[in-house]
């Protein structure tokens, strides 16, 4: 087995000294020259090391302009692009649970593979999902019962009185905006 002091026994700093004493102190007509040569060694490369200088410059920021909207964009339009949008990172979320999954996976593999008891570690992980999509939720509620939410199949707008018994008010434009939101378009 290994162990760390028998570790230490073998690097002790005071028989090195000791020893380097011992070589010092005897009689070789060598020994100072020997001495400047490996000074000037070690000198020359660490010299060398710290004279030499490599500044890489950072690469410029990638740049993301936030487009501008019309102002007369219709409050239907908005909620269109809104649903629009959030049916997209809807599905951003699922590629990256179908991903998260697939790595987990991996992992019990290769856990399998190596002898490693993995049912312990996926009931842990599950566990911290469960929570935390039981704290999203809460968070949702919350926010929902404070600000309302837009019903994402209608268009319609749940205020926070609504949001709990399910009710819809109309959008607050009529006209080619609301006909727009009620054929789904």
């Amino acid at each position: 087995m290994f162990s760390f002091s028998r570790m230490f026994r073998l690097f002790n700093p005071a028989v090195a000294v000791r020893d380097f004493r011992e070589v010092w102190v005897q009689e070789n007509p060598h020994r100072l020259r020997i001495l400047l040569l490996s000074g000037a060694a070690t000198f020359a490369i660490f010299g060398t090391m710290f004279g030499e200088s490599h500044l890489i410059q950072p690469r410029p920021p990638e740049v993301t302009y936030i487009t501008s909207y019309q102002g007369e964009r219709s409050d239907a339009e908005i909620i269109a692009e809104n649903i629009a949008n959030q049916r997209e990172k809807n599905e951003r979320f699922a590629e990256a649970d179908a991903r998260r999954e697939a790595a987990r996976q991996a992992y019990e593999a290769v856990g399998s593979a190596t002898g490693v008891d993995t049912d312990e570690a996926r009931a842990e992980g599950e566990a911290e999902r469960r929570q935390y999509e039981r704290d999203l939720a809460e968070a949702r509620a919350r926010a929902i019962s404070r600000w309302g939410t837009i019903d994402p199949e209608t268009g319609a707008i749940v205020g926070p009185d609504q949001a709990e018994s399910g009710q819809a008010e109309a959008p607050a434009r009529n006209g080619p905006e609301q006909a727009a939101i009620d054929a789904g378009e």
